[in-house]
């Protein structure tokens, strides 16, 4: 009977039992596809990691992503998660005296990518992944389409910013970005996801999209943050509490759209998006977007980590 070793760590927080869930199985070799698939279902968690060695030049590992229905390309908190992970269990060399920056590479589905992980006294602190292209894939400008989408969020047309456009943008997955006007309506978004997902289904702009990155700009703290988001998806997954994976498009999004209110030093902007605190498990998702309104050159995403639990899956 095979036996397979896994970490659940939180991710996107310091604090145990907030920020998003991750399995990551640091030594996958041996499995199957449908092995990989079954475990995520069981997992039963938005994703897992099934590490594996690269083929490609330059990457250190390759990472298999699953939500318990699917495998994903690309993702936000999984490979953040993954890899404080990984640096925890030796795979990552240390900096010297154990303190400072790590750079290296690893392939997903979408390509080989950069990742950097920051230590401090030998630990992993924080996690830095570069994104894919940013594109800016349609906008949605019908009215009575914008009126559907809100309706779909449990909204009136009236509770979208109509200062900022609805927009399908992309880093490596295609996200619906919907503009809310204040805090106090994105915490009302009630989601039809059945709704939701018709209107997927017959958009132009965002067919084969992943999911509803509802935000706002009214924050809940102080500081860094310059957006409060709520990403709603199908896959079995409903409310995700943090998404690198819209957070870097929106990221980008407000940048390109000057709505970030930073200052960029060397023409980059550095803000955080909050995320999970409407279902209890509060993120905080770092964002570098290097570029200029109307330009976006290169979007990372950066977070923290904890470790909840370690097991041992027997089958």
């Amino acid at each position: 009977m095979p036996n397979y070793n896994f970490v659940q760590l939180d991710v996107f927080t310091d604090t145990a039992f907030a920020g998003n869930p991750l399995a990551v199985f640091p030594e996958s070799p041996g499995l199957t596809d449908e092995q990989m698939q079954q475990i995520a279902r069981e997992m039963n968690l938005s994703e897992t990691v099934f590490v594996l060695p690269s083929e490609k030049e330059g990457a250190l590992r390759r990472l298999r992503i699953f939500t318990p229905g699917s495998e994903l390309p690309f993702a936000g908190h999984p490979i953040v998660g993954t890899w404080n992970c990984l640096a925890r269990e030796g795979v990552v060399p240390l900096p010297e005296g154990g303190n400072g920056r790590v750079q290296l590479k690893h392939e997903v589905g979408i390509g080989v990518l950069p990742i950097e992980i920051d230590f401090k006294d030998g630990a992993p602190v924080s996690v830095t992944m570069t994104q894919g292209k940013f594109e800016i894939r349609g906008e949605v400008d019908d009215s009575q389409e914008q009126a559907d989408i809100a309706r779909a969020l449990g909204l009136a047309r009236e509770d979208l910013d109509e200062t900022l456009p609805i927009q399908a943008v992309s880093t490596g997955n295609t996200m619906l970005l919907v503009p809310i006007r204040s805090l106090a309506d994105l915490g009302n978004c009630r989601p039809n996801q059945n709704l939701l997902d018709d209107i997927f289904e017959r958009s132009e702009v965002f067919r084969g999209g992943t999911g509803c990155y509802a935000f706002t700009r009214e924050t809940m703290e102080i500081g860094e943050a310059r957006a409060h988001a709520r990403f709603f998806v199908g896959m079995g997954i409903g409310e995700d509490p943090a998404t690198g994976s819209a957070a870097g498009p929106l990221g980008g999004y407000l940048v390109y759209h000057d709505a970030t209110r930073v200052e960029p030093v060397d023409g980059v902007y550095k803000f955080v998006i909050e995320q999970g605190d409407f279902i209890n498990r509060p993120s905080r998702i770092g964002l570098e977007v290097k570029g200029e309104p109307g330009k976006v050159e290169e979007v990372r995403v950066s977070g923290t980590s904890v470790v909840v639990a370690r097991g041992v899956l027997e089958f």
